[in-house]
């Protein structure tokens, strides 16, 4: 049986997790990224560098029995400012490092995102997000070991509920997260859900832990 471990990342992590957020993209949003792979991943790499500290705070890794990192995940506590997804120098990375068109066309799709976030505000849940096992290892218990760690941490800092954003398309991560007991609590609707990516948030109560 394999063997995970679950660790806070590290700066030297972050080509790694550029590789697995363009792996997230591609299953997620088939057709965002545009351009060379290694261009885009250059281009994550730069959002996670321009974000400081913030990109590794509440961030983890889980990683083999080769201590090779396969996956990620990351949490957004209460009060906390959220992982900014296109931070102050995107638009110039991009161009660079992807060219005028698949920018343009990822522009578009950013927009279009704006109109179905969901705004976490609730005091007694954290929001699990950014959450990738790489295409090659999926299947094999690596995401259920990361999202078991991510909850210990929640209840860690003294929170009962769970929360995460699932597209309403990716119905394999749905059926992932039910299995590991989440249950819908929201769903965008309406004008915004036609005009947006149509999405779903789900919540789980966990045990806080003692202190």
């Amino acid at each position: 049986m394999a063997v995970f471990t679950v660790r806070p990342a590290q700066e030297a992590d972050i080509p790694s997790l550029a590789r697995l957020m363009v792996e997230l993209y591609h299953a997620e949003l088939p057709g965002v990224l545009r351009g060379s792979r290694v261009g885009q991943e250059c281009l994550l790499a730069y959002t996670l560098t321009a974000n400081g500290p913030t990109a590794l705070r509440h961030r983890y890794v889980v990683c083999d029995e080769q201590q090779r990192v396969i996956g990620t995940g990351m949490l957004q506590l209460p009060g906390e400012p959220a992982f900014e997804r296109a931070p102050r120098g995107t638009l110039i990375a991009a161009l660079r490092e992807l060219g005028t068109l698949p920018t343009l066309h990822l522009i578009g799709t950013i927009a279009r995102t704006l109109f179905g976030v969901y705004r976490h505000d609730d005091p007694h849940s954290a929001l699990i997000h950014s959450v990738v096992i790489a295409t090659d290892v999926r299947g094999c218990g690596a995401g259920q070991v990361l999202m078991t760690a991510l909850e210990e941490h929640i209840g860690a800092h003294r929170l009962t509920r769970a929360r995460l954003q699932v597209l309403a398309s990716n119905t394999n991560a749905q059926r992932f997260y039910y299995r590991l007991g989440y249950r819908e609590i929201w769903r965008l609707t309406g004008w915004r859900a036609r005009l947006g990516w149509p999405s779903l948030v789900m919540e789980k109560t966990v045990a806080p832990s003692s202190p």
